[in-house]
């Protein structure tokens, strides 16, 4: 999972985790928020503490009215990914990025057998 911070302008971003606690109610977390998981969005920038986002969802665009979607920068700023077109996933078409990231994880973790297997599978992809 990557940080807000990694992207820049014009990148299509999607939630992947929800938001961070607003406060801890009795020692437990208080419920995460959830909106936004899984919707796709243009990436604008940061300022003034707030994340910018270009929404491309018709029914959040309309209810917004089609302005930036704003989310704060201290609740909002962990749980981002790359956008993946949904259609684009199969077992012969997996993003290039998400590839590396898998090959990555597995040398850190010293899973060397999935890492070489993972090369011969990145060879493999076009884009």
């Amino acid at each position: 999972m990557k940080t807000i911070y990694e992207f820049k302008q014009g990148d299509e971003v999607v939630r992947v985790e929800a938001a961070k606690s607003l406060t801890n109610v009795f020692g437990k977390e208080s419920v995460r928020d959830r909106s936004y998981l899984g919707e796709k969005f243009i990436f604008h920038g940061i300022a003034n503490g707030v994340i910018y986002l270009k929404p491309t969802n018709k029914t959040t665009a309309w209810i917004i009215n089609e302005t930036f979607v704003d989310l704060r920068l201290d609740l909002w700023d962990e749980g981002w990914e790359y956008w993946v077109d949904p259609i684009s996933i199969t077992e012969n078409h997996i993003p290039k990025y998400i590839i590396e990231e898998k090959i990555n994880k597995a040398l850190d973790e010293e899973d060397y057998e999935l890492a070489d297997r993972l090369k011969k599978q990145l060879k493999n992809v076009k884009t």
